[in-house]
């Protein structure tokens, strides 16, 4: 009968789980962060547009930050 000692492998294991956990954690963070970034200059650029060009895209002033943020 021949001994295995297994503990490395189940620690490296949990390693490579553990740092592709984190891995996700901060693409997910780094995602969230790009995207609230997207909706602010969206926010800024409807913002700034004329009333002529609101009327345009057939929204008013009141509408814009709904309208960009997606809330009700």
């Amino acid at each position: 009968m021949e001994l295995v000692y297994t503990a490395p492998n189940k620690a490296l294991a949990l390693l490579k789980a553990l740092l592709r956990a984190l891995s996700n954690f901060f693409s997910d963070l780094v995602a969230s962060i790009a995207k609230a970034q997207q909706l602010r200059a969206d926010y800024w650029i409807v913002h700034n547009m004329s009333d002529k060009d609101l009327k345009d895209l057939g929204i008013t002033r009141g509408e814009i930050k709904e309208r960009v943020y997606n809330t009700k």
